[in-house]
C-alpha cells in the first residue's frame, strides 16, 4: 500500500511537472532543400528530432493530453535559405475535418495548424504561420499585447496532403521573412493545433492561459546554428501614364518610381519608396461624420502597414497624416477677395519619398528611424478685374501656398527585457518650410510586469510642441494603469490627463484633449470548464470624466458585460451600460463655454451564437 501511494505521488508530481517544464526540440541542417508537397519522403525527414505529445490549451487550460488517435508529431529541419516543418496530424475521422475556402488571411470553418515563432526568444514579438485544412495561408505578427496584425503578409510555401492516418503539412518558411541574429541560436517555438469538431485546441508547449500572454510560454528551438542567409535585396520600378479629355481641355500624366526593401543585417531592414504611386490602394467607405471630432480611418497604403509595428510605441504615428489635407487649405476660401474664385485647390499632398529602417537586436533593442518628404501644393485662383474707366474685365490667375516642402520624421527606441516589459522613448516631428506650423511631441511610454507575470503598470508622459505665428505652445499628457493580470480575478485602476493645448494630430491622432478621466474594472473568468460550462466571463468596467481646464464633471459610465460558453457550444451575453445623473457635453455645441446638458440613460444588450460547426447556425443580437 504504501508502495502504491509513493508511486501515486511520484506520478502526478511527474504530470504537472511535465506540463510546466518549457519543451524543447532540436532543429536538423540539412544540404538539400525538400520538395514542398506535403509528403514528408525525403531520407532526412526520418533523422529529425519530433516535437510531439501536445497538451490542451482550450476549453479546458492544460486539460487532458491529445487524444490516442489525434496526436501531432512536427519535424524541423533548414539550411542557409529557409526553416523547413513536416507536420502530421493524424485523425481517425478525416470526414469531420471541415474545409469552408476562404480567402489568404481570413479564417474560416477550418481545423488549422498554427507555428509561432520567435527567432529573439524575447516572449514579445512572435510570428505566427498559420495553414488550414483547405490550404490557405494566414500570417501575422503578434505584438507584446498578444494581438494579432494580420495587415502584415510574408512569402512563404505550404501545402497541404490528406491520406489514411489523417493530413500532413509541408511548410518553407524563407529566412528574408523572418528578423533574426545569427548568433542566437535558441529560438522560441510554439505549435497549435485546432480541431474544429471536437471544439478542441491543443498547443505543444504549455500555456498557463491565467498568467501573462500566450506569447510568453513558448517552448524552445535549438541548434540553430551556421546559418549565412543570402541578401535580403528587391525591387520594384514601376511607370503609370494616363491622358484625360473632355472636348476641350486634355491632360496628360505620367509617374515613374521605385520601392525598394534592402536587409541591412539579419534584424534591421531598410524600406524605401521613391514618387510612389498610390493608385491600387482601396478607398476608404464614405462615411457622414455628424460629431465634432475627427473621423480616423485605416491605412491602405501598403507601404505603411507593412513593419511599421515599433513605430507605433507611445502612439503618436498616424501615417495617414502623410498626404493628407494641405494645412493652409481651409484658409484659401477665408482670403477669397469678393472678385475671386477658386480655380483648384487639391485636397491631398503628394509625397516624393519616403525611407524607412527598423529591427530589434538580440538583447532586445527596438529602433526606428522613418522619414518622408512631401511636395510643395498650391491652390489656383483667379480673379476678375473690371477696368473702372472703360468696364472692360480682364482675369489674373494667382498661386497660393496651401502645405510647403513638409518633412516628417519619427525616431523610436524601445528595449524589451524580462520577457513581459518594455520601456521606449519616441519622437515625431513635422518641419514645414517657411513660416508654416511646425511640430514636435515627445512621449515616454512603459509596460512593466514582475517576473511572475502577476502584475503590471502601463502608462506614459508625452509633451507636445507647436510653433506658428511666431508663437510656441507646449502640452502635456500622462497615463498610468495599474494591474493584476493573473488567476480568475482580475482588476485594474487608470488614471488619464492632458491639457487643452496638447496637441499630436500634426502626425499622430486624438479626437480631444483637456481630459481628466479615472477608469476602473474588475472580471472573473474561468480557465478550466465547470459542469455546465466551457468558458464564461464577467466584467465590470467603471469611468468618470471632467476637464482638466476647470475641473468641470462631465460625466460617468458604468457597464457590465457577461459572456458563456455552454457545453454544448451554445454561446450566449449581454451587457448592461448605464450613467448616474446628469451627463454634460461641451463638444457637442462647437461653441467655447457652452455645453449640452443629457440625462444619464439604461442600455441593455442580449444575444446568442449557436454551434458553427455544424451545417445551420445564427446569430441573435438585440
Amino acid at each position: 500500500m504504501k508502495s502504491f501511494f509513493f508511486t501515486l505521488i511520484v506520478f502526478i508530481n511527474t504530470l504537472i511537472f511535465s506540463q510546466h517544464t518549457t519543451k524543447e526540440v532540436k532543429a536538423l541542417k540539412i544540404d538539400k532543400a525538400p520538395t514542398i508537397d506535403g509528403v514528408l519522403d525525403e531520407d532526412f525527414w526520418q533523422d529529425t528530432d519530433i516535437a510531439k505529445d501536445f497538451v490542451m490549451y482550450e476549453p479546458e487550460d492544460g486539460g487532458p493530453p491529445e487524444r490516442e488517435n489525434k496526436k501531432t508529431t512536427v519535424k524541423i529541419a533548414y539550411d542557409n535559405e529557409a526553416i523547413y516543418f513536416g507536420v502530421t496530424l493524424y485523425d481517425d475521422t478525416p470526414d469531420k475535418i471541415p474545409k469552408q475556402f476562404t480567402l489568404r488571411d481570413k479564417i474560416g470553418i477550418t481545423d488549422f495548424f498554427i507555428i509561432s515563432l520567435n527567432p529573439n526568444n524575447d516572449g514579445q514579438n512572435d510570428t505566427e504561420f498559420m495553414v488550414m485544412s483547405t490550404g490557405v495561408q494566414v500570417d501575422a505578427k503578434v505584438n507584446p499585447g498578444g494581438r494579432e496584425d494580420y495587415t502584415w503578409s510574408a512569402v512563404w510555401y505550404s501545402k497541404v496532403k490528406f491520406n489514411d492516418n489523417g493530413w500532413v503539412i509541408e511548410l518553407k518558411i524563407p529566412f528574408y521573412s523572418l528578423r533574426f541574429s545569427t548568433h542566437v541560436d535558441t529560438w522560441g517555438l510554439n505549435f497549435h493545433r485546432k480541431i474544429n469538431y471536437l471544439n478542441e485546441q491543443y498547443s505543444w508547449n504549455y500555456i498557463d492561459r491565467k498568467i501573462g500572454v500566450y506569447t510568453q510560454h513558448s517552448g524552445l528551438l535549438t541548434g540553430m546554428k551556421g546559418i549565412k542567409p543570402p541578401v535580403r535585396l528587391s525591387f520594384s520600378p514601376y511607370a503609370s501614364a494616363a491622358y484625360t479629355t473632355d472636348g476641350e481641355n486634355s491632360a496628360f500624366v505620367k509617374n515613374i518610381g521605385l520601392d525598394l526593401k534592402y536587409g541591412i543585417s539579419e534584424n534591421f531592414t531598410l524600406d524605401a519608396t521613391l514618387i510612389p504611386d498610390f493608385q491600387q490602394a482601396a478607398f476608404d467607405d464614405l462615411i457622414l461624420n455628424l460629431s465634432p471630432f475627427e473621423q480616423r480611418f485605416d491605412e491602405q497604403r501598403a507601404f505603411f502597414t507593412e513593419g511599421t509595428e515599433l513605430f507605433n510605441k507611445g502612439r503618436l504615428f498616424y501615417s495617414r497624416r502623410i498626404g493628407n489635407r494641405p494645412v493652409g487649405y481651409r484658409n484659401v476660401k477665408r482670403n477669397l477677395a469678393d472678385n475671386e474664385e477658386i480655380i483648384e485647390n487639391p485636397s491631398k499632398v503628394n509625397m516624393l519619398n519616403a525611407v524607412k529602417v527598423s529591427g530589434r537586436t538580440k538583447k532586445g533593442l527596438g529602433i526606428g528611424f522613418f522619414n518622408a518628404i512631401t511636395e510643395k501644393t498650391f491652390a489656383t485662383i483667379k480673379a476678375t478685374i473690371e477696368d473702372p474707366n472703360t468696364g472692360e474685365t480682364t482675369e489674373e490667375i494667382r498661386k497660393e501656398t496651401t502645405e510647403p516642402l513638409a518633412n516628417y520624421n519619427v525616431l523610436v527606441v524601445d528595449q524589451q527585457f524580462n520577457k513581459n516589459s518594455s520601456i521606449s522613448l519616441t519622437n515625431t516631428n513635422v518641419t514645414r518650410n517657411g513660416s508654416f506650423r511646425d511640430a514636435n511631441v515627445t512621449a515616454l511610454a512603459y509596460d512593466v510586469s514582475d517576473k511572475k507575470n502577476k502584475y503590471n503598470a502601463r502608462g506614459s508622459l508625452k509633451i507636445s510642441n507647436i510653433k506658428e505665428n511666431r508663437a510656441t505652445t507646449d502640452g502635456y499628457s500622462g497615463y498610468l494603469r495599474l494591474s493584476k493580470i493573473f488567476g480568475n480575478f482580475q482588476y485594474s485602476i487608470a488614471h488619464l490627463r492632458n491639457n487643452d493645448t496638447y496637441y499630436i494630430n500634426d502626425f499622430g491622432f486624438k479626437r480631444r484633449n483637456n481630459q481628466l478621466n479615472y477608469f476602473g474594472d474588475i472580471s472573473y473568468q474561468i480557465f478550466k470548464p465547470t459542469k455546465h460550462f466551457n468558458k464564461y466571463k464577467i466584467s465590470l468596467f467603471s469611468k468618470i470624466e471632467y476637464l482638466n481646464s476647470g475641473n468641470e464633471y462631465l460625466g460617468n459610465e458604468l457597464e457590465l458585460d457577461a459572456f458563456f460558453i455552454t457545453k454544448k457550444i451554445f454561446a450566449f451575453g449581454g451587457g448592461i451600460e448605464t450613467n448616474f445623473g446628469n451627463q454634460y457635453d461641451y463638444f457637442e455645441p462647437r461653441v467655447a463655454g457652452r455645453f449640452f446638458t443629457q440625462k444619464g440613460v439604461f442600455e441593455g444588450s442580449a444575444w446568442i451564437s449557436t454551434d458553427y460547426r455544424k451545417k445551420f447556425a445564427m446569430d441573435v443580437r438585440t
